[in-house]
């Protein structure tokens, strides 16, 4: 059966599984009910492209001695994440250029489930991977973009093409989002927004983010580009359920709680049902 739309995610900082998806994706079959079968549910997986260095130095660091193991691991996993995907990301070995390739791959996968139509794309993004997948909207979107899969590209208006420049993006959902960690230090001018109603894009972007996670933040109040580029900064108490409520909707392991929290995965079947 072809699909009707496309479901993808991309995971965040730290350490990952490559089932990670796997939850959220059996809650929202769920919800969306006997017309799951239309929808084409994919992930893309950047960790293995960085894990091994970062696993690397950990080992040693603990060989060294170190207290506050997970912890530590937890900055050194995210935090390398983040300056690693910008480490020179103008080659074609850069694990930014690396990980666009799997953006790439994983938005083919979803054409041809599609029957190679140009049917609407929901993304929901994770912490870094709404920056990840903020630099491949970006880049795509550039005349002569300067790194990235993008780079020497020529646009040739081809419906697979479009769609790899994710043109067919319905509705962009970021959970946890840090892209304010990136931009805070640039001049409010400066700071750009990609395009969402314009250059043949016309997409909805929702934010979700819990004022106890440090790690997730409102887009909004970061620039006049972003308040026009974001449709709503939602924020939900990402617990997960009862249990998670207990333990973490009340401090900032609530980073880790959104894909589960009803406050969240409701609203996004309900969209993808629209869609269908």
């Amino acid at each position: 059966m072809s699909k009707k739309v496309a479901v993808i995610t991309i995971h965040g900082m730290g350490n990952t599984e490559k089932d990670y998806a796997d939850e959220l994706f059996e809650k929202l079959r769920k919800y969306i009910g006997v017309d799951k079968r239309k929808v084409h549910f994919g992930s893309v997986y950047y960790q293995d492209i960085l894990q091994p260095n970062e696993e690397r130095v950990f080992k040693k660091m603990k060989k060294a001695g170190i207290d506050y193991k997970k912890l530590r691991r937890f900055f050194l996993y995210g935090f390398s994440d983040a300056v690693g995907l910008e480490h020179k990301s103008h080659l074609t070995d850069s694990p930014y250029y690396q990980t666009q390739v799997r953006i790439r791959t994983s938005l083919s996968e979803a054409f041809q489930a599609m029957n190679n139509e140009s049917n609407p794309v929901v993304f929901i993004c994770h912490s870094l991977g709404g920056q990840v997948l903020n630099n491949y909207i970006w880049d795509a979107q550039m005349p002569n973009a300067g790194r990235g899969i993008w780079k020497g590209k020529t646009k040739d208006n081809s419906k697979e093409d479009n769609f790899l420049r994710l043109k067919s993006l319905n509705t962009l959902y970021t959970t946890g989002c840090n892209i304010p960690i990136f931009l805070s230090a640039w001049d409010e001018d400066d700071i750009k927004a990609v395009a969402h109603d314009s250059k043949g894009y016309n997409f909805k972007w929702h934010n979700y983010y819990d004022e106890d996670d440090v790690l997730g933040w409102p887009l909004k109040p970061l620039s006049y580009s972003y308040k026009n580029a974001v449709f709503k900064d939602h924020e939900i108490n990402a617990d997960g359920g009862f249990l998670g409520k207990l333990w973490r909707g009340w401090n900032p392991m609530s980073h880790g709680g959104y894909w589960t929290d009803r406050d969240f995965t409701k609203p996004v079947a309900r969209q993808i049902r629209t869609l269908i």
